[in-house]
């Protein structure tokens, strides 16, 4: 028989490795339900529209467990903790030429 050892889930390496969030559905359906994708941009659309900067925009995406990163042709919006891709944000409809166009070239 198994015994049950002690394990302190917030140590233990599955816990450091495998970190669940909202956004782990899209990792694994590849994509996003219409009904997530709706709550999402209406979510974000105010941040991504009062943003002065990147430096504002990638601020209040962090705050909300957010961050960009750019793939060959598109930014991504993915999730801060378990890193998913979630959409790009021509997705969003805030595409990455018109943000960039708005914001300036975004830096490194």
């Amino acid at each position: 028989m198994l015994e049950q050892q002690d394990i302190d889930p917030a140590t233990s390496d599955f816990a450091k490795n495998v970190e669940q969030s909202a956004w782990a559905s899209a990792r694994e359906a590849n994509r996003l339900d219409s009904e997530m994708a709706a709550h999402l941009r209406m979510h974000l659309a105010k941040i991504f529209l009062t943003a002065l900067n990147w430096t504002d925009l990638e601020a209040a995406l962090r705050e909300r467990g957010f961050y960009l990163e750019r793939y060959p042709s598109n930014m991504w919006l993915c999730d801060r903790h378990s890193h998913v891709r979630i959409c790009s944000c021509s997705f969003l409809g805030q595409p990455s030429a018109q943000l960039e166009a708005r914001l300036g070239t975004r830096p490194n």
